[in-house]
Order: C-alpha cells, then structure tokens, then sequence
C-alpha cells in the first residue's frame, strides 16, 4: 500500500525526548502500516523536557544511523513557545534557537504550523515559511490546520471558532498547492476538514500528496471532530490515496502508542 512509515515522537507523547526515541528505534508496529521504519525520527512538542543543541548532539552521538528532524514548536528553549510561521516576528529568538538545533541534528527540513487567524494571513505564513528557510538553511515545510483547532491547542475544541486557524478549509489548501513553497500533508487533518465540510475533495487531496513541494505527510485516525492521534486500525478513506505522494517525501505515523486503540465496534 505504501512505502517506509517512519515515526513521530508524537507517538510517545508525554515522555522525555530520549525515552520516546528509544521507543521509537527499538521498533514500534501498527496494524496498517505494519512495522515502523527508525531510520527516520521526528522530534515534535510533545516531549515533556528540553531539546536543546546539546541534546541534539548526543543524539546523533547515540543514534548515528538515524536521520532526526524538527517539527513544529519543539522545546528548544527553557520557557515554552507556541511559535508558529504566522508570528515569526513575535518569536525570532526561538526560530533562531530551533535553527541551532535543527544544523546540529544535520536536519535537512524543518516543518512548521501555520497558526492562529487572529495573528495574520496566510500570505504572512507564506512570506515566514522564506525567511524561516534561509535562517534553517534548508527547506521549510508548511503544515495546515483543520476547523476548530489543532493539535497544539490547550482550548477544547468546543471553545474555538471553526475558522480559528489558518489553512483550514480545502480552499486554502487548494491555494497553498498553489504557492509552490514546500508542505506538509497531514491526513488526519484533512479528515476532519473533510468531516466538518462534508466533502471528500480527493482530486485535491491527491494533487497535494504527488506535488514535488509535499516534503512530508503525517498519518493517524481521529473521528473527524478534534486531531486525536489514534492509530489506525483500520485502513482510513485516504489510503487509496498514498500510491501517489512523491517519492521525495517523508511519511510519519504520529498514532499514539501509550493509548489504547480505537475500538472498531
């Protein structure tokens, strides 16, 4: 059905960086996508304490034959930051920190959230995702959100407007594609937008996925309301899909394994 899985620390959310990682490259299985490929690991927010360069460091010191990468507002610094591409200007010093981090990883993408509406425009987003490039010095991948919130969210999804982030809607994705700059496919948000809007807009979903600029796609199952991170245990609407990402991108599970499954019942 597809090829290498590779995956998320966002599996082993809650845990410190190296316990997740040592999960992650002891070797982890899924019912779908079967056993996941460690030769490739991200880093994501989830880890309870601080990434920093020296972490990064003994890292690659511990783990050589692994190729680590950030994603998102990862803890680089001491003091939490929920910097997105939208508020780049509010939060260059932890952009620069994260660039420190990502060239001692040897990282070669970096991806990020789009965030709140409220802080600008999706041309702001696009305009960051540039400068965030040639700071990291390497591509930056742009993820989307979904209606009513996103994984990072400390809101319940009850407490946000749908439109409350950006890159929400199949029309901003469509415009996204668009841009040409490099992107992030997550499936399980575009489940959700599909859920809320009531349209599977395949053709786009599959344009998206076989673009040269889709530099990553994230892969776990949810019940179409909020981004719940489940593993899937079944095979999603999207799957017939896959045969068509480009060979360039990196395709990460991000289903929890500290959880139970989702019944299927």
């Amino acid at each position: 059905m597809i090829r290498g899985v590779h995956p998320s620390l966002a599996c082993w959310p809650g845990l410190t960086h190296w316990e997740a990682a040592e999960r992650a490259i002891a070797g982890a299985h899924e019912p779908v996508w079967g056993d996941l490929d460690a030769s490739r690991v991200q880093i994501v927010p989830q880890g309870r304490d601080v990434f920093d360069v020296a972490t990064a460091a003994a890292f690659k010191a511990r783990w050589p034959q692994v190729a680590f990468r950030l994603h998102a507002n990862v803890r680089v610094q001491q003091q939490r930051c929920l910097a997105d591409l939208v508020n780049f200007n509010l939060h260059v010093d932890w952009f620069k920190q994260a660039a420190r981090v990502h060239a001692a990883l040897g990282a070669d993408v970096y991806s990020a959230h789009a965030g709140r509406r409220s802080q600008g425009r999706l041309s702001d987003v696009l305009d960051a995702a540039r400068r965030c490039a040639d700071l990291f010095g390497s591509p930056v991948a742009i993820e989307g959100h979904y209606p009513g919130g996103d994984a990072a969210s400390l809101l319940p999804p009850s407490a946000l407007p749908a439109d409350a982030y950006l890159l929400s809607t199949w029309a901003e994705h469509a415009e996204l594609l668009a841009s040409g700059l490099p992107f992030v496919v997550d499936l399980s948000h575009l489940n959700i937008i599909a859920s809320q809007s009531g349209a599977r807009e395949q053709g786009l979903v599959r344009e998206l996925l076989a673009s040269e600029a889709c530099l990553e796609v994230h892969l776990s199952d949810n019940d179409g309301r909020r981004d719940s991170h489940w593993i899937c245990a079944s095979t999603p609407w999207w799957a017939d899909l896959l045969s068509y990402i480009n060979p360039g991108a990196t395709v990460f599970s991000e289903g929890n394994h500290l959880k139970p499954q989702r019944s299927l019942s």
